[in-house]
């Protein structure tokens, strides 16, 4: 799917790790196999492709076997940067200066590969020309798994922001979703479809499970694993002074709040995972929003056992 949405300089970039100034063809070509799940001569071509480009940040080394990745970060750049942190999402060359210019950062005579994205690993150039940050994911598959398990294979618009927290966790961090760059679908008014000449693979589907722990967990840590904490606490408290204390007794009812938060995550898991095999998308996304009312109770209730101990 990447090799559709992004151009070859992009995902050349993207092949390139941290701290690494040149790789070798076989290995660019492996890296971009692996990613783009594609075979043939694609890669070979994708990197000449990049190395072709008028303002490309690649080059040959001392032979042709090494590509060197010339990076580059401008003054403007962190400007740009924060000005698609405001916008949440693709922004064209033309949005980009304009922004700029709002700012008195540039003139109206500035040109813009004077900003020195194409070198910047930061930034990612789509097919189409518009531009993202390359920390954004892409949830096109996500939301294509997401379709193809419907009876009516299609997804409302105003959906796909609930389904992407729910598949990768879009608060951690930024997911966007491209159907007009996939030939996988098509946009028809407010509902996104499968094209009906799209054939799925046919994979062995990861189990249901895994996601919506995914979903319900999310890494935070468990409310059980705090009130252990807390006991520990406590315990350690009444046998340096021998007796209770009020804040003892409140340490032991907040211990009981943390316990109940944790049975009803337990809850909550059983009723996505029929929600989910039901297509209920509006009780998932009630269960999301419980869900995130439990965790704020939590941080509260962890803030308060701080200031008592």
């Amino acid at each position: 799917m990447a090799k559709h949405i992004y151009t070859p300089i992009s995902l050349i970039k993207k092949v390139f790790r941290l701290g690494e100034r040149s790789l070798s063809r076989d290995e660019i070509s492996q890296r971009l196999l692996s990613a783009s799940d594609v075979q043939g001569e694609w890669a070979e071509q994708t990197i000449q492709s990049a190395l072709d480009q008028p303002s490309t940040p690649f080059r040959e080394g001392n032979s042709r076997a090494i590509i060197e990745y010339v990076q580059e970060t401008q003054a403007l750049s962190q400007n740009v940067w924060r000005i698609f942190q405001e916008a949440g999402g693709p922004l064209t060359e033309e949005q980009i200066l304009r922004k700029l210019r709002s700012f008195n950062l540039i003139s109206w005579s500035f040109n813009f590969e004077r900003l020195g994205l194409q070198g910047d690993h930061r930034f990612s150039q789509l097919s189409d020309h518009r531009w993202i940050l390359s920390e954004w994911e892409i949830a096109n598959d996500e939301i294509l798994a997401f379709i193809e398990s419907k009876e009516t294979k299609e997804i409302l618009n105003k959906d796909v922001p609930y389904v992407m927290q729910m598949r990768m966790g879009m608060t951690k961090k930024k997911c966007i979703f491209l159907p007009e760059l996939d030939d996988r679908f098509e946009i028809l008014g407010d509902r996104i479809t499968l094209r009906q000449d799209f054939q799925p693979v046919i994979e062995e589907n990861a189990e249901q499970s895994v996601v919506l722990d995914s979903l319900l967990d999310d890494n935070h840590t468990s409310y059980m694993e705090v009130a252990a904490a807390m006991n520990q606490e406590t315990l350690e408290l009444v046998q340096e002074t021998g007796e209770k204390t009020v804040v003892d007794q409140v340490v032991e009812d907040l211990m009981g709040a943390l316990i109940k938060l944790e049975k009803r995550s337990t809850e909550m898991k059983e009723e996505v995972l029929s929600h989910f095999t039901a297509n209920n998308l509006d009780a998932i996304k009630s269960l999301l929003s419980e869900k995130e009312k439990n965790e704020k109770v939590l941080e509260k209730i962890k803030d308060i056992v701080d200031e008592l101990s």
